[in-house]
């Protein structure tokens, strides 16, 4: 891909349409961070573009979990029925996805609704699906061995970070969780709420994984730490979830964790991107001298 790689992802996008019979015509990108939404309108659906090899699988047991989680009733996206993601290309999987309309001005979803929907998701005991078992930080190992990073990464930084990644994970290996282990989702911070017909939805399963229920509710903490979100902002989690992650034994293994598992979307768009490469320069410096307070830039 070239420039910004903005035409690179939609053509993807296109050839998965021809795969499926989908009508293509007018797909417009929405956002391009880790993965690349695309509008399919024809369809009334999302086109999402992954780009990592050992994202295939992942992002086929993601539609087989949401399509189980819709039909029990729970507030999820919904994979368009009937269509299986595509392979594209060596790398690329593309899913397509009902399309939800969001309100302009968009909805100003809150951490309590954070913590109503993963309350909910905690309790489900999914004991029929192939979910697969958590590990740590295997984005960025995947995005760390590719070939691109040494356009914005040198090797000392690139062999840094993949030694911090074996670190973070030898520290988190066999801790005892006071939550107990289930389905999470992976990823949830509140850029993953949309409006739903009904009220908030959880979307961007791509991560969800049999794994510790701690690994939910760390990114409202992190948010606070690193991208300026006030006290309040997790203390109407703990009031709604029940739970204060900070008082855990496992809570700064878990924020060195976070801090690392944001690198993945700007090192993959730095090449095409000064403010990816701006964020990812900014991130890494401060990991780098053990930096574990400052605030970063929000992409």
């Amino acid at each position: 891909m070239t420039g910004d790689d903005t035409e690179g992802v939609v053509d993807l996008a296109r050839r998965a349409c021809a795969e499926q019979n989908l009508d293509a015509s007018g797909l417009r990108l929405i956002r391009h961070y880790s993965n690349a939404v695309i509008a399919v309108p024809a369809e009334n659906a999302v086109a999402r573009v992954a780009t990592g090899p050992h994202d295939r699988e992942q992002v086929r047991r993601s539609v087989r979990i949401t399509r189980w989680l819709v039909e029990h009733g729970y507030p999820s996206v919904a994979p368009l029925p009937g269509v299986e993601p595509v392979a594209v290309g060596p790398e690329a999987t593309v899913s397509f996805w009902r399309y939800l309309p969001q309100p302009d001005p968009a909805a100003d979803f809150d951490s309590a609704d954070l913590a109503r929907l993963l309350a909910v998701l905690h309790e489900l005991t999914p004991s029929t699906l192939d979910v697969a078992r958590w590990q740590p930080l295997v984005s960025l190992e995947e995005a760390l061995r590719r070939d691109s990073t040494l356009d914005v990464l040198s090797s000392a930084e690139r062999h840094w970070l993949l030694d911090r990644v074996e670190e973070v994970r030898a520290n988190l290996e066999g801790r005892e969780w006071p939550l107990g282990e289930g389905l999470v989702h992976g990823d949830a911070w509140l850029g993953n709420i949309m409006a739903g017909p009904d009220g908030p939805v959880l979307g961007d399963w791509d991560r969800v994984v049999h794994g510790p229920r701690e690994i939910d509710l760390v990114p409202t903490w992190h948010a606070t730490r690193r991208y300026g979100r006030g006290s309040g902002w997790t203390e109407r989690f703990i009031t709604v979830y029940g739970h204060d992650l900070a008082r855990s034994p496992v809570y700064e293994d878990l924020m060195t964790m976070r801090d690392l598992a944001q690198l993945p979307g700007p090192l993959r768009r730095a090449p095409h991107s000064p403010a990816h490469e701006r964020a990812l320069r900014q991130r890494l410096g401060s990991l780098m001298v053990a930096d574990t307070r400052s605030s970063w830039i929000a992409l």
